[in-house]
């Protein structure tokens, strides 16, 4: 009897490990990222957004430097990176991030300027490092989609 419950004690142990342990997440789509994202509480008249398209192309609204000029690089940077402004505006292609890292990375021109981190069904932008506990930036499905 003794060999009987250690195979099913074995067995529940193995069980267990194979449900909990090999979850796999489900990566977004990139029809997952479609529509108009808006900067989280964000206040005063110019509206702080990216428009993602099916066709992998998006237009980015006054967008704060500090996100859209990663590189510090004007040559490789959206309009508005070296003229002093406080945000750019511009538009790009995109792609969905390949890898352990899932998100969406906005190009222009073709230079990778940012990618965006899925968070609670909201877009999350670092400037910074990422090892910080929250994005810097976070973007919101717009009501009107």
């Amino acid at each position: 009897m003794t060999r009987h419950s250690t195979g099913i004690a074995t067995s529940i142990a193995v069980l267990t490990l194979l449900l909990t342990g090999c979850t796999v997440m489900a990566q977004p789509e990139p029809e997952d990222y479609t529509g108009t994202w808006v900067l989280e509480s964000a206040d005063g008249d110019r509206v702080t957004e990216f428009t993602v398209s099916a066709d992998r192309t998006y237009t980015a609204r006054n967008i704060p430097i500090d996100l859209a000029c990663r590189t510090g690089n004007a040559a490789t940077s959206p309009p508005g990176c070296a003229n002093g402004e406080d945000s750019a505006s511009f538009s790009g292609r995109w792609t969905v991030a390949d890898g352990d890292s899932p998100g969406i990375r906005f190009y222009f021109d073709d230079h990778f300027v940012r990618q965006g981190y899925p968070t609670n069904g909201a877009l999350g932008f670092y400037s910074g490092s990422l090892d910080v506990p929250r994005p810097d930036y976070l973007f919101v499905r717009s009501s009107s989609d």
